[in-house]
């Protein structure tokens, strides 16, 4: 093979070519190319900030939501142990009250038997009399009823 100067012609301006095409053309899009990966390699990395810190805001802001919940939970339970600690109080006091009502009431029922049997005790021979009288048609001698042979027992 003969190297001539159509050769050597061919050669440089091939490497002419070369250049002006790496100045005008390889080298704007290598440049825009790198550009590119550039901008997406920078959004890339924000978008793993950006969840990342999501993420970590999201775990705060469940953090704090368990947190508060179980404030509530304590808070809920302290109202209802402290209003079933009322309650049982006011039930207490209520029955201690019922309680002390029947007694008065069971000391006036048995002051009111006292009375009426005394009130019997007294009024019986005039009763026993009228009753002999409706009976018997006759009068009965009430001098001859002794008020203290008659006992309490017999009046039950």
């Amino acid at each position: 093979m003969e190297f001539d100067a159509t050769f050597l012609l061919s050669v440089i301006s091939f490497v002419v070519f070369v250049f002006i095409m790496n100045r005008i053309f390889y080298a704007p899009v290598l440049r825009i190319i790198q550009e590119r990966q550039k901008f997406v390699d920078d959004n890339y990395t924000s978008a793993k900030e950006t969840k990342n810190e999501v993420q970590k805001q999201t775990q705060i802001h469940n953090e704090e939501l368990e947190k508060t919940r179980e404030e509530a939970r304590n808070t809920v339970a302290a109202q209802t142990k402290k209003f079933k600690q009322e309650s049982s109080k006011i039930i207490s006091d209520y029955k201690a009250e019922l309680y002390e009502n029947i007694s008065k009431e069971k000391e006036n029922l048995k002051n009111s038997a006292i009375e009426a049997k005394e009130v019997l005790k007294d009024n019986v021979v005039d009763i026993a009399k009228n009753i002999s009288n409706l009976l018997l048609g006759e009068d009965v001698n009430s001098e001859t009823i002794n008020k203290n042979q008659i006992h309490e027992e017999e009046i039950k």
